[in-house]
């Protein structure tokens, strides 16, 4: 229940935004968003889009915390094929225990199966390793259909459903288990202007055959560019383990502003 009430939260401003939004683009508004996400040194008709973020927030006084987080990310559209990953790397302290060391993994594989575009099938991988959630590894493979419900020529507007099942193993509390799961996946991404975007992803897993067993993350941003490399990020993000690991809770929020330099 308090995931769900904090993916709702996450997941208001998509909604509005999309009842807010019109649905017609300009080809001159094209033109710019290409130039902001086309990476120097590749074919633009190769839709390259390749960023490393760095974020921190840090604390003295009354409380001693200090948060860091680093991502690298791929996106590439080739043909009718869309690639996306992701890595993450997240480390904090409070009063000088250690708070956060987590390694998150993600690459999705999708290629688009009608002739309007909107719908596709694919396949993700996942990876997690969290030390104080005493998960030493978490793999995770999907394979998935999915459908843009609204997807501008332009790719300015964009928000798209996927639905799959797979595979998961992992090693938590030292015990080792492998089982199957069910995945839903949730994305949206809004330019609200030419030089800033709105964005929200939601990726939901679950044990078949006991779903009350599920791992979750949502995170809604916001991202505004600075010049043609360099941006400034800000986002909320939320975990949820339903059967978290002795002492932790269900919930991990965080967040997070930082820089983004693209290449």
């Amino acid at each position: 229940m308090k995931f769900l009430l904090s993916a709702l939260i996450l997941l208001l401003p998509t909604y509005a935004a999309i009842t807010a939004i019109g649905a017609t683009g300009t080809l001159d508004r094209a033109r710019k968003l290409q130039e902001r996400v086309a990476v120097p040194g590749h074919d633009d008709g190769q839709g390259w889009s390749s960023s490393l973020d760095l974020g921190a927030s840090l604390t003295r006084g009354n409380s001693e915390t200090l948060l860091v987080t680093a991502s690298l990310t791929l996106d590439l559209d080739f043909g009718q094929n869309e690639f996306f990953g992701n890595f993450t790397y997240a480390y904090g302290e409070d009063s000088g225990d250690i708070t956060e060391d987590e390694f998150i993994l993600m690459a999705s594989l999708s290629r688009l199966i009608t002739e309007d575009g909107f719908w596709y099938w694919g396949g993700r991988i996942d990876g997690q390793h969290d030390e104080l959630a005493d998960i030493q590894y978490r793999y995770t493979g999907t394979a998935f259909f999915g459908h843009y419900f609204v997807k501008r020529p332009d790719d300015s507007l964009q928000f798209s459903v996927e639905l799959g099942a797979g595979i998961s193993t992992e090693e938590q509390g030292e015990v080792k288990n492998t089982f199957g799961v069910a995945y839903i996946g949730q994305r949206f991404n809004y330019w609200i202007t030419d030089f800033t975007r709105l964005y929200q992803g939601l990726a939901v897993f679950s044990e078949i055959g006991k779903f009350s067993d599920l791992q979750a993350i949502a995170e809604v941003g916001i991202e505004t560019f600075l010049s043609d490399s360099l941006s400034f990020k800000a986002y909320v993000q939320n975990q949820y383990e339903s059967e978290p690991a002795p002492g932790r809770k269900e919930n991990d929020l965080r967040i997070v502003t930082g820089l983004s330099y693209k290449f």
